[in-house]
């Protein structure tokens, strides 16, 4: 018997042939495709990759208009260009698959590896996707993959891969139709090429974007004044505040000064309070990357990239969970005391194998899919991490050893210091028992204002006391890690879609900055535009409904199918609607954009559904444009012979007319209007010549194209 395991990727498929393999495995190739063979159990086990996704959806049939909706799974090298290397993966498997009797999914444990592992088996091994099995794994450790092994699960998980296969379609739907849109906008209202993007998530997130630059553009400053008090005590100066911490009217900031003034400053009250500090909860991917944009600055997609890369490794869990909780029979003992072998971990592992029992802090979010992010307990080798790995790392390990430590204990202390009537706030605030921040401090900012000692009662030897005028600030512009962050409270995206989203946000030119988004006049112009008349297509409502009925696929409370088709019917409703307003979208867009082709080189989607129309999908949708129209356009019957007549340049002037298809057998022609666009209307008029339809610079009209008609003009022109 034989036993075929499909892995995610390369890199994976080896980890997995080592931790199974009772000796080493046998590495061979088919081409460039490098697999393995060992035996287990008195088995022969084959273990192969796939790079990712081996299939995507395409349109079967090559056309560029909207809507459409007849599309099937393809090759990804023949949906996407830069694909060609999947060509062998593909051929490999279709090879492997006819020595096996038996099938195992290893793919990553989530919608997207189970979509990878559906259309692998389904499409390149000819198998179907209910007789395989399934190990379900969330580290490459050989102890998780042996009780995968012998845990197998009877099938793939179908409502992951539906709720998969759904999304994908959803994004293709709704990402291609919708870009489509757009562009065929612009193209009509300037007659230029140009290419606009937008989809299921793009254009909410993008949404909330702009709602909070406008919020800022329309932001009007209000003054306000703060009065501070500068005094001495052990011959060190402090600032303590009024107790108003605004003052709206500036002849009350003066009167309040000057009565402040006149003293005596005593020390009212002396509060002294201490606070537990309990530890962070574990990571799930948001906040890892919250974190390591707030301690390195690594935009959201670069961390789960380094993530991804530290699991491929072996030595950190899978990244993309929503998870807060580890699990129950996790050995953290054993991690602990392999992390401890790292000088730079030593002195607080030892502490925490000191206890006699070991209990995380848990938060409250939970992902059926796989825990919260932790070490594996395997070491990297010396030299095998590059900095930024390292720095994620090091993130990991420290979160995860602070989970069991001691909470931290803050000490405030508050000093209400009273001057004729008017009080004053001098505030303190220490670390009196490190706890957890002593493994994870380097990451955390507390403030450390040391006072001396104060007792009520005593005087205050007063500098200063003066007023000083400020003004309200705007509302701060989104940072990345606060973009994923309010994907995630709105419920929009997936968690690991959405730093894609962002780049794709970036790529199209709508936004720009690193650190603090700004939204660019063409990002504003495009929502603006949709906003007014298809608001719909930004409707962070219709996007979070769509995101719970893949939840619900997912546990088995809705199907794919009625799900897809309700996608598929709202959709229709929004694009005729968009249809009707193409011009005036067109026009809108016009203000920002210019004549300019707008493009965006998108990163590669790990999804690897068609979500946008990115750059190299706009150059081939602009070749298929031009290579129908140098297609002879049949505008209408020949009246002499019943040919088609078609529009044909002259070769030496490069003007065009219409001419019979017939020629010269036939020679009917008739003259042409060397502007605007032509589109056939099947009518005809004087003596049966064409009648067609001019389209030009935002206007429409028609025409005889008898140039001998009395009425040239069939109709008057249309606005």
């Amino acid at each position: 018997m034989v036993t075929l395991i499909i892995a995610e990727k390369p890199n994976v498929a080896r980890k997995i042939a080592y931790a199974l393999a009772e000796g080493k495995p046998i590495r061979k190739t088919i081409g460039k495709v490098a697999y393995y063979e060992f035996t287990r159990d008195g088995k022969k086990v084959i273990v192969a990759p796939a790079v990712g996704h081996l299939f995507s959806l395409a349109p079967k049939q090559k056309t560029y208009g909207y809507p459409v909706f007849d599309i099937e799974w393809v090759p990804v090298y023949v949906a996407e260009k830069g694909k060609s290397y999947a060509k062998d993966y593909i051929k490999a498997l279709a090879k492997l698959a006819k020595q096996a009797d038996e099938f195992i999914v290893a793919c990553d444990y989530d919608t997207e590896g189970e979509v990878i592992g559906y259309t692998a088996l389904k499409y390149a091994c000819g198998v179907d996707p209910s007789k395989a099995k399934r190990m379900k794994f969330s580290a490459l450790t050989k102890k998780d993959l042996l009780k995968a092994w012998y845990n197998l699960e009877p099938t793939i998980n179908f409502g992951m891969a539906d709720a998969g296969i759904a999304r994908h379609v959803l994004d293709w739907y709704w990402g291609v139709n919708l870009s489509r849109a757009l562009t065929s906008a612009i193209k009509r209202a300037s007659g230029k090429w140009m290419v606009l993007s937008t989809g299921r998530v793009q254009g909410p997130t993008l949404k909330f974007l702009v709602d909070r630059e406008k919020e800022i553009q329309n932001f009007k400053p209000t003054p306000y004044w703060v009065i501070k008090m500068l005094l001495e005590k052990n011959g060190e100066k402090y600032t303590a505040t009024y107790e108003k911490e605004r003052i709206l009217d500036e002849d009350e900031a003066k009167r309040i000064v000057e009565e402040a003034k006149k003293g005596p400053a005593f020390v009212e009250k002396v509060e002294v309070r201490q606070q537990k500090r309990h530890p962070p909860v574990p990571f799930d991917l948001g906040t890892l990357q919250r974190e390591a944009y707030s301690a390195f600055g690594y935009s959201p997609k670069k961390t789960l990239e380094i993530a991804q890369k530290l699991y491929e490794k072996g030595l950190q869990s899978y990244p993309r969970t929503s998870s807060q909780k580890l699990p129950k029979n996790l050995n953290f003992r054993s991690i602990i005391q392999n992390i401890a072998k790292l000088p730079e971990y030593k002195p607080f592992a030892h502490e925490l194998l000191g206890k006699e029992s070991l209990k995380p802090v848990e938060g409250k979010k939970d992902d059926p899919a796989h825990p919260a992010i932790y070490p594996t307990g395997e070491l990297p080798k010396p030299g095998e991490l590059t900095k930024d790995e390292q720095n994620i790392y090091d993130l990991v390990v420290r979160r995860f050893l602070a989970l069991f430590m001691e909470p931290a204990v803050r000490e405030t202390m508050k000093v209400i210091i009273n001057s004729n009537n008017h009080r004053f706030i001098l505030s303190g605030a220490r670390t009196v028992k490190e706890g957890w921040l002593k493994v994870y401090g380097k990451y955390v900012k507390f403030d450390e204002v040391i006072l001396p000692a104060f007792k009520e009662g005593e005087p205050v030897k007063v500098i200063q006391i003066k007023r000083e005028k400020k003004k309200t600030k705007p509302p701060a512009r989104y940072s990345p890690a606060a973009v994923i962050k309010r994907m995630e409270d709105l419920g929009i995206g997936t968690k690991a879609t959405r730093a894609q989203i962002l780049e794709t946000l970036y790529a199209r030119g709508y936004i720009e900055g690193k650190k603090k988004i700004k939204v660019t006049p063409l990002g504003m112009r495009v929502v603006e535009a949709l906003e007014r008349n298809v608001p719909d297509i930004v409707s962070v409502e219709l996007t979070r409904a769509f995101e719970e009925k893949m939840e619900e696929i997912m546990a088995g409370k809705a199907r794919k199918d009625e799900v897809i088709e309700d996608s598929k019917e709202q959709l229709v409703k929004i694009l005729q609607e968009f249809r009707e307003k193409e011009m005036d979208i067109g026009k809108a867009l016009l203000e920002t954009t210019g004549t300019g082709v707008i493009t965006g080189k998108e990163s590669t989607k790990r999804s690897g559904a068609v979500k946008e129309l990115s750059e190299a999908e706009g150059r081939e949708a602009k070749k298929a444009v031009e290579k129908e129209e140098k297609k002879p356009l049949v505008v209408g019957k020949c009246p002499k012979c019943g040919g088609d007549l078609v529009v044909r340049y002259n070769r030496k002037t490069g003007k065009r007319f219409v001419g019979c298809s017939n020629w010269p057998k036939c020679n009917v022609t008739y003259p042409l209007l060397q502007r605007g666009e032509i589109i056939p209307t099947n009518k005809t008029c004087c003596n049966g010549a064409p009648v067609v339809k001019i389209r030009e610079k935002g206007r429409e009209y028609e025409i005889c194209l008898d140039m001998n008609c009395k009425d040239w003009r069939y109709k008057k022109e249309k606005k």
